[in-house]
């Protein structure tokens, strides 16, 4: 045989399998053997030491606060012959309290009423977290919903703008009844073929300065010269000559009236 290959009746297969051998509960050296002891030894140590006054007058009074009143109890039968039944509310009507009244027992180095005033403040700030969490929902929903409301209004304004412009050129309309009747880019263009430009640039600047946002005053005005002049709806996309059939076939002048459908 040779030296390179382990005899299988050799010691050092042995002391390999221990060493792998890691099932619980097997101690097959002193040293494992000595650690379990000691460590039980400390765990038994533990277990025998005996509480602290604090501990044990804790869990006395704990105790004595769970244990009802025995009736053998000198008080407990006084009370008795005043009428008084075990599981009964005190008082004439035993209208009274049943259980005993909660002893709490100042545990801190803090003055009296700490604790409570430090429980208060923290509970005001939770709330007060609450609130400032819920009104800022609330403002970012409201501002999303202005948001929304402008974006379709804005649409609604540039498309009656638009339409306005078509109709008027159709029938062959100069100038808008109101300058915000048509798009600025209109506007400008028809300035800018105009001979007097000294006059049209002040005009300009004037306009720019009270251009502003549209409205729904402004939005409303112009639906109300298209349907009265027209007879022309831009929520039905259509227009009839005669406005009385419209009225029938179209639900109403404004945008809610046809989302209603």
């Amino acid at each position: 045989m040779s030296d390179s290959e382990d005899d299988y009746m050799s010691d050092k297969l042995l002391i390999g399998c221990e060493k792998d051998d890691i099932r619980p509960g097997l101690l097959f050296n002193k040293t494992q053997k000595r650690s379990h002891e000691l460590y039980k030894q400390k765990q038994e140590s533990s277990k025998k030491k005996p509480k602290r006054y604090h501990e044990q007058e804790i869990e006395t009074r704990d105790k004595g606060l769970n244990t009802a009143i025995s009736e053998d109890n000198k008080g407990f039968k006084l009370l008795q012959k005043m009428g008084y039944k075990s599981g009964n509310g005190l008082g004439k009507a035993f209208a009274g309290i049943t259980a005993p009244i909660d002893i709490k027992v100042k545990q801190g180095n803090s003055g009296l009423g700490t604790e409570t005033h430090v429980k208060e403040i923290a509970q005001k700030r939770i709330q007060l977290t609450k609130e400032m969490i819920k009104l800022r929902e609330e403002t970012f929903q409201s501002t999303n919903l202005e948001k929304r409301n402008f974006f379709r209004l804005s649409k609604d304004y540039f498309k009656a703008q638009r339409t306005c412009e078509d109709l008027d050129f159709k029938h062959a309309v100069k100038e808008p009844d109101k300058p915000w009747f048509w798009t600025k880019q209109t506007i400008e263009a028809l300035k800018k073929k105009s001979k007097d430009t000294d006059s049209d640039e002040d005009s300009e600047e004037e306009e720019e300065e009270e251009e502003e946002k549209p409205t729904e005053a402004t939005l409303n005005e112009l639906i109300h010269y298209l349907r009265n002049v027209y007879g022309y709806c831009i929520y039905c996309c259509d227009y009839v000559e005669d406005i009385q059939d419209q009225s029938a076939a179209c639900p109403g002048f404004y945008r809610a009236d046809h989302d209603d459908l």
